[in-house]
C-alpha cells in the first residue's frame, strides 16, 4: 500500500488510501468471468447473469436427518451435505457448510477442500483461515486442473476474506487474500458489521463504513493482481439490542442486500449477499425470514446468494431439510425475478380467438408447448386436494424434504475425479498431513 502512493502510519497500523487509488482498482477489477467447475457443464458466469446460490458455511451445529435432533457435525455430515448440494439444481457454488468435528484442527481446512473436490463437480470454495493452508488448496487445486499456470488461468477455487469491523483487516486474512489474487483465483470480499454494535445503528452508515472495508480489500487484491476477480460481498446486518444477536432474518439485512447490490452495480463488480435465518430449526420462520432477503436480493439482480442454503440461527446451524427446502426457494425466487415475457406468440390472442367463450385450453397445443416453460414445477411444495394430501399420508414440507434428502443420498453419486488425478491428490493430503501433525 506504501509503495503504491498510500498514506502509511507504521505506528498505528492505519492506511489512508487516495481516492484515486480506488478508483483505479475498481476500473481495472473483471466486471464478469467464468467460474470453472470440475465438469465443465457445471461453469458459472459471474456478473450479468441470473443470481447463482450457495450455502451456509461452517455451521457448528446439525439437524440430525433421522432424529431431527441438533448435534455437533461430523466429516461423515460433511461429505453427505455436499453430496446432496451436488444433486440440487438450484445449488451452484458447493462447499461443507458445516465444521468438522471429529478432525484435527491443524488440518480441518485440507481435509474440508477435499471433501468438495471428491463429492461435487460444481464451483469450489477454498475455505482457507490463513496462508499455509491457501497454499495447499491451490496445490490440490493445481493438481485437479493440470498444474499451477494452468490454474492461473482458470478462476477455479474461491477464497473468503471478511474484513473485521470496524475498518480493519486481518493479518490471516490478507495473506489469504495474497496467495488467491496472485493465482488470478476469485475472492469473496464480504463485510460482517453489526450495526449498533461493529457499524453505525443507521444502515445507511454501514453501507458507507463497509463500502471502505470492501475497497480497501478490493484495492490490496489489485496491487498483487489487477486481474484477480473480486467479489463485492455483504452480510451485515443489526444487533438486536435486547439478546445482543445478530439479526441475520431481519428486514434490514435484507435491505442492506439490495443496498450493496445496487452498489456493487454503480462500480460494476459482481455481487454477493445472504439470505438467512435466526430460526432454529426447518420452520415457519427459517422460511418466511429467509424468502424475504431472498426475493429482495434476487429481483435486485445480486450475482449471487451465498451463506444461504441449509443455514440457519445465523449461520451457526445446517439442516438436510432446510437445504431441500431453500433450493426450491431458490427456484420460485428465479422464476420471479425472470418476470412475464410479452410477444405475439404468449399473449396468444390467435389461442384466445381459438377457444372462444366456455372453451377450455387443456388439450391445447399452446398449452402443451408452453406450460412447462412458463409455470414453476416444485419439488416438494405440495399442491394436491385435501384430499389426496390425507390419503398419501398428511405430510407437512419438513417431512417432504426430509423424505427427498434421504432419497437423492441413496441415489446420487457425484463425477468422479480421474484416479490417476486422484492419487496424486491422495499424495499431497499425506505430505500436509505429515507436516501439520507431526509431534
Amino acid at each position: 500500500m506504501d509503495e503504491a502512493g498510500a498514506i502509511v502510519d507504521y505506528k498505528k497500523n492505519i492506511v489512508k488510501i487516495p481516492a484515486y487509488l480506488v478508483k483505479e482498482a475498481v476500473t481495472k477489477t473483471p466486471k464478469s468471468f467464468i467460474w470453472q467447475a470440475r465438469n465443465p457443464k457445471k461453469n458459472i458466469r459471474i456478473g450479468g447473469e441470473p443470481t447463482k446460490f450457495g450455502p451456509g458455511s461452517e455451521c457448528v451445529n446439525i439437524i440430525d436427518l433421522d432424529t431431527s435432533e441438533c448435534r455437533i457435525p461430523t466429516k461423515h455430515d460433511a461429505e453427505q451435505l455436499v453430496r446432496l448440494m451436488d444433486a440440487l439444481e438450484n445449488i451452484h457454488i458447493n462447499y461443507p457448510p458445516a465444521s468438522l468435528s471429529d478432525v484435527p484442527e491443524q488440518v480441518s481446512d485440507i481435509y474440508s477442500f477435499t471433501i468438495t473436490l471428491k463429492n461435487t463437480s460444481k464451483c469450489m470454495l477454498g475455505g482457507s483461515y490463513e496462508r499455509s493452508s491457501a497454499q495447499d488448496n491451490i496445490r490440490l487445486a493445481a493438481a485437479l486442473v493440470g498444474g499451477k499456470e494452468e490454474l492461473r488461468k482458470k478462476p477455479f477455487i474461491a477464497g473468503y476474506i471478511c474484513p473485521v469491523s470496524p475498518l480493519i483487516h486481518d493479518k490471516r486474512m490478507i495473506e489469504v487474500l495474497i496467495e488467491y489474487a496472485s493465482y488470478g483465483q476469485p475472492t469473496f470480499m464480504t463485510a460482517m458489521a453489526l450495526a449498533g454494535a461493529t457499524g453505525p445503528a443507521t444502515l445507511a452508515g454501514i453501507l458507507v463504513q463497509q463500502n471502505a472495508e470492501i475497497l480497501s480489500g478490493l484495492l490490496i487484491a489489485n496491487l498483487v493482481n489487477p486481474h484477480a476477480p473480486v467479489i463485492y460481498g455483504t452480510v451485515s446486518c443489526p444487533m438486536d439490542m435486547r439478546t445482543s444477536v445478530s439479526s441475520t432474518g431481519s428486514p434490514e439485512a435484507g435491505l442492506l442486500s439490495v443496498a450493496a447490490t445496487q452498489i456493487a452495480r454503480y462500480y460494476g463488480i459482481p455481487s454477493d449477499v445472504s439470505a438467512q435465518s435466526n430460526a432454529k430449526v426447518p420452520d415457519a420462520q427459517a422460511s418466511y425470514e429467509k424468502t424475504m432477503s431472498l426475493i429482495m436480493a434476487v429481483m435486485a439482480g445480486a450475482d449471487l446468494v451465498d451463506l444461504f442454503a441449509g443455514s440457519m440461527e445465523s449461520y451457526r446451524t445446517t439442516s438436510f431439510e432446510q437445504m431441500v427446502i431453500d433450493n426450491e426457494l431458490a427456484g420460485m425466487a428465479l422464476r420471479c425475478a425472470q418476470g412475464i415475457e410479452v410477444t405475439a406468440e404468449t399473449m396468444a390472442k390467435d389461442v384466445i380467438d381459438r377457444v372462444g367463450p366456455g372453451g377450455h385450453y387443456l388439450a391445447d397445443k399452446h398449452t402443451l408447448d408452453w406450460f412447462k416453460k412458463e409455470h414453476y414445477h416444485p419439488m416438494i411444495s405440495d399442491r394436491k386436494t385435501r384430499a389426496d394430501w390425507e390419503k398419501s399420508g398428511r405430510k407437512d414440507i419438513r417431512e417432504e424434504a426430509r423424505n427427498r434428502a434421504k432419497e437423492i443420498l441413496a441415489s446420487h453419486e457425484p463425477d468422479p475425479v480421474d484416479p490417476t488425478v486422484w492419487r496424486e491428490i491422495e499424495k499431497i493430503i499425506k505430505d500436509i498431513e505429515k507436516r501439520e501433525l507431526r509431534s
